[in-house]
């Protein structure tokens, strides 16, 4: 479970918000953080520390990183040398005061937020999925795209919420799931907390000495000497932090709520550094001083580069030793500011090491994929995991080693396995797959090479998404490239078949003999009622449709081992498009896939295979020239069995300087996915809330907000015990909103509950109220 605080969350909110593909579309101009009743604003200083990027619309005050509209456009242009921001970095803009319809009135906006308006097209604005601006209280308690948490929905929660939001932002959202959160809780984090006093002086010690008024320093002296037994104007922030750094009595404490959020005081480590005592002894916790995080990377670098030249089984045993030694240091504060990155490699580099002491048997290719999905694929994700954490060239080089050194061996030696067993028993031609159509309602989502280990990850978010989804398998057409592969998935496989294998691996449309181009593959499937969606479009949810999303294997093309940290990005904007999907109407989604492929830092190896031999010579596959004999491993074309395609024997490539490569035989391209999901009815109705109650005599009108005509409300003595004898439910307007009458005129006066009830029947949410008014 992910113990990232409120604020870290709402920064990884605002920077996906920004994000994008840059094969695919230019960079947002930047990304605008509308918020018309400043609820914001009182965390935005915090946020700052973490987001060089973040600037707000205000008075002209630069070094606070505030400025008017004007000013922010040259901030956004980068034509000012004084705001510096990371070059990769979309800058955030946070409009106090401005709501997202105020921009969108482009006549009627004010003369001083002009030369923001062009941004809401060249960028992108930080809202909710239904265009709202983010509340806070929105952010909060919203599951789509927000932190799904239980909040009590009456103004003293709400005003407490937006008082203690400095407080707040420094809580992690893991303590605060599963509560239901009321003003109480809230109200607690604004009483004056000495904790944070004393981490924010260490923070920043001269800045805040300068800040702080001469009655909150003179207080602040005196709470040290007392509690903590030190004089921060005497003493100073070393003699603090080397106290802190021992967590010596009182100081405990202080050092827990510095590992719950040490994103928000940055500047404590640098103290700590300049803290630690040189006399430290075996028994002390090290865990503390950054010095140690640090020569434990370094000798963890030096070791896993160490490892290039062993054998496999040395190499593994050495990285399970490595574990034990390196492996707490994963529970240091140390790795939630990043300082960590091998460390937390290790973790993925000791799954590898295990679960490769052993290659993947089987007597049929079947056998083997299903050894395969019950724990082989455990291994290629785990490497993905290692190279993702490594991301300086340092780092990168050190886990290459550890990889080439006992992943290699064992893809080698599971490619070859595979490869032999096909032999006897071919993989499914054209002829012999299972062909499967689409009915009205179902819309086909095609994702390009989305292998196995990567589906696997799809599959949590979709679970966690409370989705009803099946995933099954298939074998992927050889040779597995997209020109021969997509179309062997597609709903129109059956109009489709193959003469001679040409350099393309492309098939053709069967009642013409034409080559499928991507023009001919669209038309077919509109022939068969399968209009094709483009990545903005949703479709009609009364018919079928095809879509694509995802450039993973665009991406590995042009990456290579770089790839590995880009995997979960793709995952996470195929999500996003399934959500669109949904609610848009559609009640089943089919995700498939052409392909698979292997990636292995460094480089795959090369075998020879002459060019006079070959009509066209990809990485992986080679269509083989009329009566030439190679020397390596030849499959039949899936779309013409009568016709050979060479395959590269193992891992091995037909070609140098591929880190990434698909089209031969292996389980990691030839095993693909099938995914089949459920909408739940239920997913937009979480963000829907009882808004207002209003009686005029004995009917009762009531505003839902997020409200939609699957939703209806209903009054109840008992929230779980219905009687329409006394008054009968109604759905939601349009609008969301309904009007229901008593019609036992003796409730009057009487306690009652109004319920929220969604298509299933269940209660989402309920409000008491007082039959007739109050």
């Amino acid at each position: 479970m992910s113990n990232k605080t409120i604020i870290e969350e709402l920064q990884d909110s605002l920077v996906a918000s920004g994000r994008y593909n840059p094969d695919d579309v230019v960079r947002p101009a930047a990304i605008l953080w509308t918020d018309a009743d400043h609820q914001w604003a009182p965390a935005i200083s915090q946020l700052q520390m973490l987001m060089p990027e973040l600037f707000v619309l205000g008075d002209y005050q630069p070094d606070k990183k505030t400025g008017p509209a004007i000013w922010l456009r040259c901030v956004i242009d980068r034509t000012l040398p004084d705001m510096e921001m990371p070059a990769e970095a979309v800058p955030v803009i946070y409009m106090p005061g401005v709501s997202r319809q105020t921009l969108r009135d482009v006549h009627g906006c004010p003369e001083e937020l002009k030369p923001l308006v062009a941004l809401q097209y060249q960028g992108v604005c930080w809202t909710q999925k239904n265009g709202k601006d983010w509340t806070v209280e929105a952010f909060l308690v919203s599951r789509e795209g927000g932190l799904g948490l239980d909040l009590a929905r009456d103004a003293a929660t709400r005003a407490a919420l937006v008082t203690a939001l400095p407080a707040l932002m420094a809580k992690p959202v893991a303590q605060m799931r599963g509560r239901h959160l009321e003003a109480e809780d809230f109200e607690k984090l604004i009483i004056e907390d000495p904790v944070k006093d004393l981490l924010t002086w260490l923070n920043k010690p001269a800045e805040v000495r300068e800040q702080w008024p001469p009655v909150k320093w003179k207080t602040f002296r005196s709470r040290c000497k007392k509690e903590y037994k030190f004089d921060p104007e005497k003493d100073g922030e070393l003699v603090a932090g080397e106290l802190l750094g021992r967590k010596y009595e009182s100081w405990e404490p202080v050092w827990n709520r510095l590992a719950e959020a040490p994103a928000l005081y940055n500047g404590v480590a640098e103290v700590l550094r300049k803290s630690r005592p040189i006399n430290l002894g075996m028994w002390d916790d090290k865990s503390t001083w950054p010095q140690e995080n640090e020569s434990g990377e370094e000798q963890l670098r030096a070791a896993l580069l160490q490892l290039d030249g062993f054998p496999a089984d040395q190499a593994r045993e050495r990285i399970l030793e490595l574990e034990k030694t390196h492996g707490i240091r994963r529970e240091w504060v140390w790795v939630r500011l990043g300082k960590a990155p091998l460390a937390k490699a290790l973790e993925h580099l000791s799954v590898v090491a295990r679960q490769t002491e052993q290659s993947l048997g089987g007597t049929t290719p079947a056998a083997m994929a299903e050894l395969y999905m019950s724990d082989g694929w455990q291994v290629d994700d785990a490497v993905l995991s290692a190279m993702a954490e490594a991301v300086s060239g340092a780092d990168s080089q050190a886990v290459q080693v550890a990889l080439r050194s006992c992943y290699l061996p064992w893809l080698e030696n599971c490619a070859l396995h595979l490869q032999k067993l096909i032999e006897k028993t071919p993989l499914p031609d054209h002829k012999a797959t299972e062909k499967w159509s689409a009915g009205k309602g179902c819309v086909i989502v095609f994702a390009d090479g989305l292998r196995w280990d990567a589906a696997c990850r799809l599959l949590d978010k979709i679970k966690s998404h409370g989705w009803i989804v099946q995933m099954t398998s298939r074998w992927a057409a050889l040779p597995t490239v997209t020109a021969t592969a997509k179309p062997a998935v597609s709903p129109v496989a059956g109009e489709i078949g193959g003469n001679v294998v040409e350099d393309t691996f492309l098939p053709i449309v069967a009642k013409t003999e034409k080559t499928l181009s991507v023009e001919r593959f669209r038309k077919l499937l509109i022939e068969n009622n399968i209009p094709y969606l483009t990545v903005e479009e949703t479709g009609d949810p009364a018919g079928m449709a095809w879509t694509e999303q995802g450039e993973l294997d665009k991406l590995g093309h042009s990456l290579q081992a770089r790839l590995a940290c880009r995997v979960n990005e793709q995952l996470d904007l195929l999500f996003e498009r399934l959500q669109g999907l949904f609610a848009a109407g559609w009640k089943e989604i089919r995700i498939v896939t052409d392909h698979g492929w292997i990636l292995v830092p460094g480089g795959l190896p090369v075998v020879a295979l002459p060019k006079y031999l070959t009509e066209s010579r990809w990485a992986r596959c080679a269509a083989i020239k009329e009566g030439a004999k190679v020397d390596c491993p030849v499959v039949p074309w899936y779309w013409n069995p009568h016709h050979y395609v060479a395959v590269g024997p193992g891992v091995s490539c037909f070609g140098k300087g591929n880190e990434y490569a698909h089209g031969g035989v292996s389980l990691q391209e030839c095993l693909i996915p099938f995914i089949v999901i459920q909408g739940d009815d239920r997913a937009g109705a979480s963000l829907a809330a009882i808004a207002e109650i209003k009686w005029t005599g004995l009917r009762c009108r009531i505003m839902v907000e997020n409200g939609d005509p699957t939703l209806a409300v209903d009054i109840r003595l008992k929230v779980n015990e219905p009687d329409p004898e006394k008054v009968k439910a109604k759905n939601l307007g349009k609008d969301g909103d309904a009007s229901l009458f008593i019609i036992d005129d003796s409730l009057e006066g009487s306690p009652a509950v109004v319920v929220l009830i969604d298509a299933a029947g269940t209660v989402i949410a309920k409000q008491a109220t007082i039959v007739g008014g109050e």
